[in-house]
């Protein structure tokens, strides 16, 4: 019953204020309550409809809505007047959590006033949660990076592991010959309310393999990394394993003499309609790769050595002006900005390239370096900026310092992949560091950097590791806020990381949870999925984090690795989470989640076709 939750006297105050919303009080005249109350499910939404009630005019439908924040008022949906037989009732303006205990009813209403309300109805939530799949069953680790627009309309999807030769925009997705070409799919939706619908379907404009040399042919894992512009408009898709010697902006795509160079690509929208509009390099992209055999091999398996991994990750400002990729295999000893990038003394050192736009022209910032750069610190492992692209946050998961907090000593290298997260500001164009930071306890293997997320003002820092950190930035000077330790049950802790534009919403993502559960808080401990991944929703208020939601997939399973990547929309109301082992072979928007007939999913990343999925919250 809605009212059950209420004190009496409070009760007694509403229930005036409802007789006047529908006209007058119940009573033999009045229509019956409508039959057939049922309801329908889409992304995010549901739709109910009834049959018509002898002598209506219109009907009131009224949802309490409960959920997280526990008990609220019941109130009407929609029109106050709905005159047919069915509603369509988006979720669109709230996470989908937040209605975990909603009911539903209806009442029939005339010129003299309202009758009965129907039993209430409780919808299946989980049903409403959107399910995103490739265009064709083929695909490989759908859901590998995913990014939201600002608004929460636009939604872009990687791919690394499809497998066309197809090359621009909307090209042929039927053939499946190169296996790690990689795409990016793009959904979008109108208003809310409105369906979602794939609207392109996008490739690199040089989609060549290479041969490892009588070792394997291999692709660039176009959609290894994705960001979009707040507007959705603007779109950098980063390829790690991209081949050409090129450097700069726009630089000769047509060779293959550096596999593992790397390389981000650029799309804008005009109605509709999708274009690339820059292909960018480093600036210091070695002319040719080297190669190693390994040891009784007799040179027949041969590896990339010293892949830079240009575009490993990325960040565009909030007008898409700005954009910021890492390379964590670059491996000048240089230090600071815009130092030495000749020198490839430090493999896997790392560094962080900037490049701005005007009008539609794109053109190097700045090269950024750690202050403490080493061999091995993978720094640019993940980055972020803020809206305005006046800070920037930049992981080193390998670097082994065992400094703890903020600025602390970073000459000891005594502990290796304890991982650090570095903060630098710009003004006019000219970066600076300003802050190290490490875990409040540093360990062997932390990884503390290896995911991070940043609010829009730059004030709000979430570092992923073996445990999730919070930072905070007051008059310039960082300190530590939180910190989130994993369950037992939860390895890979903090894998995806995603915050709301204010900072005070964090979603963090496992992909090693192991509970079968389905849809929102369900049994976190149990073990019987491993691998199938989870996603924790936290809240700040007043300064305070709590625990708001435990997430799964609407169909879990094992080795799915839900929470692979996570997206938030600027207000936190929209969560895109992907997950790259998931094997239906479903296409589009919505499809049948319960045909698992894919090739079994492995708990190993990079083994098997993993078709994989997104889902929407």
């Amino acid at each position: 019953m809605p009212y059950l939750h209420y004190p009496l006297f409070a009760l007694l105050l509403a229930a005036p204020l409802m007789l006047a919303a529908c006209g007058g009080g119940s009573g033999s005249s009045t229509p019956s309550a409508p039959s057939g109350f049922t309801v329908g499910y889409g992304v995010k939404g549901y739709t109910f409809s009834w049959n018509a009630s002898a002598g209506a005019t219109r009907y009131e439908l009224v949802e309490d809505p409960d959920g997280a924040a526990g008990p609220r008022p019941e109130a009407p949906v929609g029109s106050s007047a709905l005159n047919s037989t069915a509603y369509i009732h988006s979720l669109a303006p709230q996470l989908l959590h937040e209605r975990v205990n909603a009911t539903y009813r209806l009442r029939a209403c005339d010129a003299s006033g309202c009758g009965a309300f129907t039993a209430a109805i409780t919808p299946d939530l989980t049903q409403a949660i959107g399910y995103f799949k490739a265009s064709t069953s083929s695909t490989g680790s759908f859901g590998s990076a995913v990014a939201l627009s600002s608004d929460g309309t636009t939604l872009a999807v990687g791919a690394i592991r499809e497998r066309s030769n197809a090359t621009g925009i909307n090209g042929d997705q039927t053939n499946s010959t190169m296996d790690y070409s990689g795409a990016v799919y793009v959904f979008s939706r109108g208003s809310a309310g409105t369906a979602w619908s794939q609207q392109a379907y996008i490739k690199a404009s040089n989609n060549r393999i290479f041969n490892r040399k009588g070792y394997v042919p291999s692709g660039p894992q176009f959609g290894f990394s994705l960001a979009l512009s707040a507007d959705g408009d603007t779109l950098a898709v980063g390829a790690i394993d991209e081949s050409s010697n090129a450097r700069g902006v726009n630089g000769d795509q047509a060779n293959t003499d550096t596999p593992g160079a790397g390389a981000v690509y650029v799309f804008t929208r005009s109605n509709g309609a999708w274009d690339q509009q820059a292909y960018i390099k480093s600036s210091n992209t070695r002319a040719q790769a080297e190669y190693y055999a390994p040891e009784g091999s007799g040179g027949a398996y041969q590896y990339v050595l010293k892949p830079s991994l240009f575009g490993a990750t990325l960040a565009l400002s909030g007008n898409g002006d700005l954009l910021a990729v890492g390379a964590p295999g670059e491996a000048s000893k240089a230090t600071g900005v815009n130092g030495n990038q000749g020198d490839q003394s430090a493999s896997a050192a790392g560094a962080v390239y900037t490049y701005t736009r005007s009008g539609n022209s794109w053109a190097p910032q700045a090269y950024v370096k750690a202050s403490n750069t080493d061999a091995g610190d993978g720094f640019g492992h993940h980055l972020a900026l803020s809206s305005d692209g006046s800070t920037m946050t930049v992981s080193a998961p390998g670097e082994a310092s065992r400094a703890t907090g903020v600025q602390g000593d970073q000459q000891d290298n005594s502990l290796p992949s304890s991982g650090a997260v570095y903060a630098f500001t710009q003004n006019a164009g000219a970066w600076a560091q300003q802050a190290y930071m490490k875990a409040a306890v540093a360990d062997v293997n932390e990884l503390f950097g290896r995911t991070q997320a940043l609010s829009g003002d730059g004030n709000t820092l979430a570092v992923g590791g073996s445990t999730v950190h919070v930072f905070t930035r007051t008059n310039g000077s960082w300190s530590l806020q939180a910190r989130f330790p994993g369950a037992g049950n939860n390895v890979a802790y903090g894998h995806g990381i995603a915050m709301s534009a204010a900072g005070n919403i964090l979603a963090v993502g496992t992909t090693g949870d192991r509970s079968n559960a389905r849809g929102f808080n369900g049994n976190p401990v149990n073990s019987a999925a491993p691998a199938s991944g989870a996603v924790t929703l936290f809240e700040r208020i007043n300064g305070t984090w709590q625990s708001r939601a435990y997430i799964k997939a609407s169909n879990t399973d094992a080795h799915d690795q839900f929470g692979a990547s996570v997206a938030l929309s600027a207000d936190g109301t929209t969560m895109a989470v992907g997950a790259v082992h998931e094997q239906s072979k479903a296409t589009g928007v919505q499809g049948d989640q319960s045909d698992n007939s894919g090739p079994p999913g492995l708990p190993v990343w990079g083994y098997g076709l993993n078709y994989g999925a997104v889902y929407l919250y």
